[in-house]
C-alpha cells in the first residue's frame, strides 16, 4: 500500500530566489530564532539559488525574517523573490516580494 501522507504538514510553504548578480548561502548564518521559524532547505534544482522554508508563520512574520536576511548578506533589496504556498498545494502561489502595484 502506498502512503500518500504529506512529508510536511506545516501550513505554508515559502520559496526564496535570489534573483541579483550576488550569490550568497542563505541559511550559513541563521540565528535560532531563524531556525526555529520552520524547516529551512536549499532547492538545488532551481535555475536561481533558492531556498525552501516549511512553517506555520504568516506573511508579515516571513518576510519581516526575510528582509532582515538579505539584509544581513547586503544583498539589495530588489534582488529577491518571496512566492507563499498552502501547505503542498502549488499550483495557485502568491507572490509577496517584490510586489507590483498597477492601478
Amino acid at each position: 500500500m502506498v502512503n500518500a501522507d504529506s512529508v510536511h504538514t506545516k501550513k505554508y510553504c515559502y520559496l526564496i530566489e535570489l534573483t541579483g548578480d550576488k550569490q550568497t548561502e542563505l541559511l550559513a548564518a541563521l540565528t535560532p530564532s531563524e531556525e526555529d521559524l520552520g524547516d529551512w532547505e536549499r532547492v538545488y534544482s532551481a535555475k536561481l539559488p533558492t531556498w525552501r522554508l516549511w512553517t506555520n508563520a504568516n506573511a508579515d512574520t516571513v518576510r519581516f525574517i526575510v528582509t532582515h536576511l538579505i539584509a544581513r548578506y547586503g544583498l539589495p533589496q530588489n534582488d529577491y523573490w518571496l512566492i507563499q504556498y498552502r501547505g503542498n498545494d502549488h499550483g495557485h502561489p502568491q507572490m509577496l516580494h517584490p510586489q507590483f502595484h498597477t492601478r
